[in-house]
């Protein structure tokens, strides 16, 4: 199995990605590398709507406007994210979205780099700090051997004595 080098979390305001370094002593560490937040121009309309004073149009009026900017802010998610894989030359990596976004991201994946997750969470976890993320990744949790996840050897119990059962006398 390929190992995680690099955890991208993201939701529909950016994304946080994260590089993963092995320590001897307290296992995986993460240390910020993109910290990516989505401004009001990367959803800019490709054409010019007027509002007046007396309406003023909502992406809910209109829900191909909504969908158009979806697509947009997916595309530039997938796009950031393949530009920070790419740079940090990464084997593995994983990715954590909110369910309603993740497939839609990584869609839109180059298929190189799509198929070097190495694990998915359908999860938003941009906003939760980095020393709780290890619970919510596989990857970043540390290996048991066999022997720890058995448990101690047990000492067998010596087998009980039978006692014979003396017939009482009936009354």
């Amino acid at each position: 199995m390929t190992t995680c080098s690099l955890i991208i979390l993201a939701d529909r305001g950016g994304l946080k990605a994260y590089e993963v370094t092995e320590t001897p002593t307290r296992g995986p560490s993460l240390g910020l590398v993109e910290d990516f937040d989505i401004t009001g121009m990367e959803l800019e309309l490709p054409f010019h709507v007027e509002s007046s004073k007396r309406h003023v149009m909502l992406p809910s009026d209109w829900p191909a406007l909504e969908n158009e900017t979806n697509h947009r802010v997916w595309k530039q998610l997938a796009d950031r994210i393949a530009q920070i894989v790419m740079a940090k030359r990464v084997e593995g990596w994983s990715f954590a979205a909110e369910p309603t976004i993740h497939k839609a991201i990584v869609d839109r994946l180059p298929v190189a780099i799509r198929e070097r997750i190495v694990e998915h969470v359908p999860s938003d976890l941009v906003k939760t700090e980095p020393a709780k993320l290890r619970s919510h990744f596989r990857s970043l949790q540390p290996m048991r051997s066999t022997a720890v996840a058995k448990g101690p050897a047990r000492a067998r119990r010596a087998p009980r004595r039978q006692t014979e059962l003396k017939p009482t006398a009936k009354r």
